[in-house]
């Protein structure tokens, strides 16, 4: 085990202190200590896990609209073999996607 000789301390408000206090005991906290260590390690494992894991958003956007485009494709066909089949929808209109393209 590692032993832990760094200290690091924040100052709270009576509030923040007394919301600590209660959220340590809630999750069976050995003390204030062990608890604020243990949400701040979550979160800083939490940040590490989020930026290994996550693609860049430009990736992420270029599936996203690559998604979308295959969703428009295929309400597009839904509605022009609506149109085809002659069914009406009760005065609404039906949008025709194929034309927004």
């Amino acid at each position: 085990m590692n032993t832990r000789n760094r200290l690091i301390n924040f100052r709270v408000t009576d509030d923040e202190f007394r919301r600590l206090k209660t959220a340590s005991s809630l999750k069976n906290a050995r003390c204030l200590s062990d608890f604020a260590r243990s949400a701040v390690l979550q979160t800083a494992q939490d940040c590490e896990s989020a930026a290994d894991s996550t693609e860049p958003l430009a990736d992420q956007l270029r599936d996203f609209g690559l998604r979308l485009a295959k969703l428009e494709s295929g309400m597009s066909r839904i509605f022009d073999a609506i149109a085809a089949a002659g069914f009406t929808t009760g005065g609404i209109p039906v949008p025709s996607l194929s034309s927004e393209r």
